[in-house]
Order: structure tokens, then C-alpha cells, then sequence
């Protein structure tokens, strides 16, 4: 990279402040307050050294912030949202191998799933197989695209809108965690409207494709075999907002590292015949035994769009 030049804004502020404090400052600045949808990376000036990144306007405030402030926090601080395997490919190999090991966090759209395009789906599948075979080496893997992902999110929320039927969404939801391994946090999220959908527990179909009716009730199972660690190393949390519902398999120094600093262990405590509350977290053990003396209401094909 070349090196700055002299006219480089010396007099601002942030450029006077300790290199420590200022990598701090440029962290905080490169974070988006929501994920990255389907990022496209600029392509770079003919003859320009510099890495293709993001539009970030921090970096064309002048000169010596651009050449000075540290690219890779762009990749770890973010979480990118892709709609096709295309998509997240693309963006892999425009930024190349040094920063596609930063990106930690990835979430995957379902919203252009579709029962007239079954490749869409055949192609999610492969890329989360976690490599091999023939189509793992033309589709490539997200384990070899992403060589530092610790989170990966699931996002079935416009499940409404997706042209497929409910048990073919389950079993393709069920499907893209079965191979998935060594993670530190995997989330699942549906949609959750309405008093009727706050009373279900958190890890019902309803949520994520509109109804129970639709076979394995084995999410948590898959999840939880997903995320690193010992059993006792990792708690299943669940959290309602804005109409959505995330439910997720996650290790403890993961929670109090990047999640909740304050956390001090799971806060659920369930009776067997009380509802589960609307966020929360259980063990391992907890949730094996939340049927136990418990007979559960079926509501077939909750709306989750109905109104408040």
C-alpha cells in the first residue's frame, strides 16, 4: 500500500490520538447497526495496490485515515446477510483470502427460496455440507469461504412469503444444519406476531414455517450438535423483537465475549406446568425435560403477520 501523503489533515483530532485508541475508534465506526445485505465490493481504480473494500465514508474522510486505519475490522464487526450461494461467493473471492479469515458472522436470507426453483435450495445445502464431493468442489464450501466463522444465522422470517410447503421448509431447515460443526453460535430466526405466537414455545415450527404439523420436532437437537463444546459449555437462549423471534445454540464464553458481558448463566426456571416465558435461556437439561408432566396445545398454522 502507498504511503500517505504529506497533506494528510494532521491538524484533526482523531489522527493526533494514540494508534491504539484511534484502531478502537475505527472499529466502532466500521460496524453497521444491522446486517450487511448481499454486499457487492467496489472494484479498485486501475493500478491502485489497495484492497477492494466496502463503501465505508470513514475512509474518504482524508488520506491518512485511509491509508492508516485497519481494513479487517470491517469483516469482523459486521454480519453479512446473503440470499443466494452466488452471492456470498462472489463476495468471498472479491475480497480474498486475508479478509474473508476475519468475517465471524454470516446469515443466511431464505427469502428467495422457491418451489419452482428448487436449485436455489439444492445449492444452500452443498455450501453448508461443509466441503467434499463433486458439487462441494464446483459450489466450493462456506467452511473453506469462511475460515473464521463463529456465528452463523439462519434467517426463516418471510417464511410467509415463500412459495413452498411447510414440510418442505422444515426438512430443508433441517437439512442446512446437519453438517454444520465447530461454530460458537448458530441462531435460527423466525417470525413471532401476535399473543397466540408468544405463548409457543420458542423452538415450535410454527415460528419458522407456520405450523407443527410438519414431523421431527428436532431443531434444538441439530443446533445444538452445530456449536462446540461440551454440554455444559452451552446454553440454548431465545429472544422475541419487533415481531421476530430468534432462537439460538450458543457457548457461554461466547454469550459474556461478544453477547451479554454481564451474563451470569441461564435465569429460566421452568415448572412443569408453566408457559415458557417470551426470552430466556435453559440448559441442555432443561429443555430434554420440557415435556416432562406437560401436555402441549396444537395450533396448526399460526399466522405469525396477525395483528397485536
Amino acid at each position: 500500500m502507498a504511503a500517505p501523503s504529506q497533506n494528510g489533515q494532521l491538524q484533526s483530532p482523531i489522527v493526533r490520538l494514540p494508534a491504539e485508541i484511534k484502531h478502537i475508534i475505527y472499529g466502532y465506526c466500521f460496524a453497521a447497526d444491522k446486517p450487511v445485505l448481499d454486499p457487492v465490493i467496489p472494484c479498485s481504480p486501475p493500478n491502485h495496490n489497495a484492497p477492494p473494500l466496502l463503501s465505508i465514508p470513514l475512509l474518504h474522510t482524508c488520506r491518512t485515515i485511509y491509508h492508516e486505519a485497519d481494513r479487517r475490522a470491517i469483516f469482523s464487526r459486521n454480519t453479512f446477510r446473503f440470499t443466494t450461494v452466488d452471492r456470498a461467493r462472489s463476495f468471498f473471492a472479491d475480497i480474498g483470502d486475508m479478509y474473508s479469515a476475519c468475517v465471524h458472522d454470516i446469515e443466511i436470507d431464505a427469502r428467495r427460496l422457491h418451489c419452482d426453483h428448487p436449485s436455489i435450495s439444492r445449492e444452500w445445502l452443498h455450501y453448508l455440507a461443509w466441503g467434499g464431493g463433486t458439487w462441494g468442489k464446483l459450489l466450493g464450501s462456506l467452511r473453506a469461504d469462511s475460515p473464521g466463522l463463529k456465528c452463523l444465522r439462519l434467517n426463516f422470517e418471510s417464511w410467509p412469503s415463500i412459495p413452498m410447503f411447510r414440510v418442505e421448509l422444515w426438512n430443508l431447515l433441517r437439512s442446512m444444519l446437519l453438517h454444520l460443526e465447530g461454530l460458537e453460535r448458530i441462531v435460527v430466526i423466525g417470525a413471532s406476531k401476535g399473543p397466540a405466537m408468544a405463548t409457543r414455545e420458542p423452538w415450535s415450527p410454527v415460528h419458522f414455517v407456520g405450523g407443527d404439523d410438519v414431523g421431527s420436532d428436532d431443531l434444538v437437537q441439530r443446533m445444538w450438535r452445530t456449536v462446540r463444546g461440551p454440554d455444559d459449555a452451552k446454553v440454548v437462549r431465545w429472544s422475541r423483537s419487533n415481531g421476530t423471534l430468534n432462537l439460538e445454540v450458543i457457548t457461554k464464553a461466547y454469550v459474556v465475549k461478544m453477547v451479554d458481558e454481564s451474563w451470569v448463566g441461564p435465569s429460566t426456571s421452568k415448572g412443569h406446568t408453566d408457559k415458557w416465558p417470551e426470552n430466556g435461556t435453559c440448559t441442555w437439561l432443561e429443555y430434554e425435560h420440557r415435556n416432562s408432566h406437560v401436555v402441549e396445545s396444537t395450533a396448526k398454522g399460526i399466522n405469525p403477520s396477525a395483528a397485536e
